[in-house]
């Protein structure tokens, strides 16, 4: 639509909430199974007993301790580690076509931008970062997206509380 602005500039423009309020959310949904944006992250088993992913409790944890955290700059941390990991991966695919050898092939990826987390002094967690790349951002990435919909859906909260109000 023409004259809307982008979400995330419209998000920054709402007032602040505290990411610690997208934890205190769940005490309030009762049956966070049933919310469409963090349901999926919760279930009940067979026997009628509340799952939760296992990323969820690290997540929260995170958010909740950190009592400058806006759920704002949870999604924009959320967001930069998937872009970062999306960025790791294309390029590590684009030096290996290339037929790089391990050593320089490590060398160009630290080089290449120290923001993909991959430069350091000793070089070592790049070095455990190459022995499984899938695995490592993998994880990354899930535990980003759950950040994400954490955030959205405390901002959401905030927003729909503002509504609603008389």
């Amino acid at each position: 639509m023409p004259g809307d602005a982008p979400l995330l500039e419209r998000l920054a423009q709402l007032p602040p909430v505290p990411a610690a309020s997208a934890v205190a959310l769940l005490a309030d949904l009762g049956t966070p199974h049933q919310d469409p944006v963090i349901g999926p992250l919760f279930g009940i088993d067979e026997e009628g007993n509340a799952t939760v992913n296992a990323l969820v409790p690290p997540v929260l944890e995170q958010l909740g301790s950190r009592t400058e955290l806006t759920c704002y700059a949870a999604l924009l941390e959320g967001l930069t580690g998937i872009w970062n990991a999306a960025v790791r991966s294309a390029t590590v695919t684009r030096l290996r076509a290339a037929g790089l050898p391990p050593d320089d092939f490590l060398l160009r990826l630290q080089k290449l931008s120290p923001t993909l987390g991959l430069a350091s002094e000793n070089g070592e967690p790049a070095r455990q970062w190459m022995a499984d790349p899938f695995t490592q951002d993998a994880v990354l990435v899930q535990q980003c997206l759950v950040r994400v919909l954490f955030a959205l859906r405390g901002m959401a909260e905030a927003r729909a509380v503002e509504l609603t109000q008389d």
